[in-house]
Order: C-alpha cells, then structure tokens, then sequence
C-alpha cells in the first residue's frame, strides 16, 4: 500500500496569474525586509556614534536608542512575515547591542516626554 499526496496541492494547478500573484508579493517581502534591514543598520551606527560624541545631550542619546528599537522591531515583524522565525541569530550577526532588543516597540513609546508646567 502507498500514499498519494492530495491531489489539489499540484504546482500545475496553480491558476498562472495567481502564482504571478505570488512571486509579486514574494518579491515585495524581499525587498521590504531589505530596506528595514539597511534602516536597522543605520540607527545601530547612529547609536554607536552617539557613544563617543560628548556633544550629544543624554536626550538625544535616549532617542537615537528609541529610534535603533523601533528599526529593529520593524525588521522583526517583517521577518516574521517572510517566515523567518528564528531571531537571534540574526540579532547576533548585528550586533543588535542588549538595550536596543529590550526597547523594541514604538519610538514613541520610549522618548522623553516633556513635562508641561501646571497652570
């Protein structure tokens, strides 16, 4: 006795507009997860710069982190919606520094805000 794979889950029976479809979306993740990636990429230098520059105030500092957590958390769900689920090796492979993967989220989650004086 032998088993037969479904018979609708043929690669021939794929309507060819729909598996063009397909491609067109395949390519669009590709390319998007790219550029989130390039964008992780430069908020990470961004960070590293503000480091070693003392004229920086700890504001900006705090939002160039917030800015590094939201880039990353951006390629994060992208690489989710690729499939990709396995993060920390690409964590890794950046450098993605302990306080940036801990403030992944909205920037504006983490910017100082500033505090209005009572009338």
């Amino acid at each position: 006795m032998f088993v037969r794979p479904p018979q609708q889950t043929k690669p021939a029976d794929k309507d060819p507009l729909t598996a063009a479809l397909e491609q067109e979306v395949l390519n669009e993740k590709a390319s998007t997860l790219f550029r989130l990636t390039k964008k992780l990429e430069n908020a990470l230098s961004s960070l590293e710069e503000s480091k070693t520059d003392f004229n920086l105030s700890e504001d900006e500092k705090l939002n160039r982190l917030a800015q590094a957590g939201e880039a990353l958390w951006h390629v994060i769900i992208q690489r989710e919606l690729c499939g990709l689920r396995q993060h920390k090796a690409f964590n890794d492979h950046l450098k993605v520094p302990t306080a940036v993967r801990l403030r992944m989220g909205p920037a504006s989650c983490f910017r100082l805000v500033e505090k209005t004086p009572k009338s």
